[in-house]
């Protein structure tokens, strides 16, 4: 009997093995060796649980055990990561799928070992007295009904209930679960009419004042420059302080260009974040690019 233990322990180790990254296999043997793993801890799950192997009883009901049971293990290995601070990875839930694996294994053998020393402790007929049925009894069909009855109700109702202890276990740790802060951040883009910029400006001679949306999510109050460029030049600088959760409409103004209808790149920066458009003087539009 404990074959059926040892059995499905070796199998989950070594299908366990076959998923580091270190193993480099190509991902059919991954993905074969990742559902074999999680039958062998499902059936692990059977044994600890019930104290029998999946195959007995109504074979469809054990079988479907075993698949329910190997499905939960891996987000019930992430609910378990996650409170104590690991990362929700490969290596990690492969060590915790492995240790579960060992731990099922353990209460397996212990319920084996508790429900044979109970059987063989029970004084049911003396050593040596032969056993005599009187003649024409026969079984209680009634309680064999009964008794196969409430194995397949709990056959069923066993995986019911372990489906919402799991579900409602995940909901409650992730409600109450700590939430670490979303990163800020700092945007630019055009606004107003050059929100609307689908082709090459025009700049006239006197310049062009285009509007600017910069946006603060998240980061602390803060100065940055904001740099026009006209190509890869730096043409104009200026200091602009921002707060947080605060949108600031702007005005940049584009100097005039050299009247030779090249197009140029426009770059407008605050810090990190910037955007680009392209434009070229309104003297010399004919020419595409340079």
């Amino acid at each position: 009997m404990m074959t059926t233990i040892f059995r499905p322990l070796v199998t989950a180790y070594a299908s366990l093995a076959v998923l580091l990254p270190a193993a480099g296999l190509p991902w059919p043997v991954r993905l074969a060796a990742c559902l074999l793993a999680l039958l062998a801890v499902g059936e692990l799950w059977v044994r600890a649980v019930t104290g029998r192997p999946a195959e007995s009883g109504i074979p469809a009901v054990g079988a479907g055990l075993t698949v329910l049971t190997g499905l939960l293990t891996l987000p019930a290995v992430a609910l378990l990561l996650h409170p104590l601070g690991a990362s929700v990875g490969p290596i990690p839930l492969i060590a915790g799928s492995g240790l579960l694996a060992t731990v099922l294994a353990v209460a397996g053998l212990l319920r084996l070992y508790f429900s044979r020393r109970a059987r063989f402790g029970e004084p049911d007929d003396e050593p040596g007295v032969p056993v005599q049925r009187v003649a024409g009894q026969t079984a209680d069909p009634t309680g064999s009904r009964r008794r196969a009855g409430a194995r397949t109700a709990a056959a069923i109702l066993l995986p019911i209930g372990l489906s919402a202890l799991v579900g409602v276990t995940a909901i409650r740790t992730v409600e109450v679960s700590s939430h670490p802060a979303l990163p800020g951040y700092l945007t630019v883009a055009l606004n107003g009419w050059a929100a609307g910029i689908t082709h090459p400006v025009a700049v006239p001679a006197r310049g062009l004042a285009v509007p600017v949306r910069i946006t603060n999510s998240g980061l602390p109050a803060r100065t940055d420059w904001l740099r026009l460029r006209v190509g890869d030049v730096v043409v104009a600088t200026r200091r602009v302080t921002t707060m947080t959760g605060k949108v600031y409409a702007l005005s940049v103004r584009v100097p005039a260009l050299p009247p030779d209808g090249c197009l140029r790149p426009i770059g407008i920066s605050v810090g990190g974040a910037g955007t680009v458009f392209w434009a070229r003087s309104d003297k010399n539009p004919g020419r595409a690019a340079c």
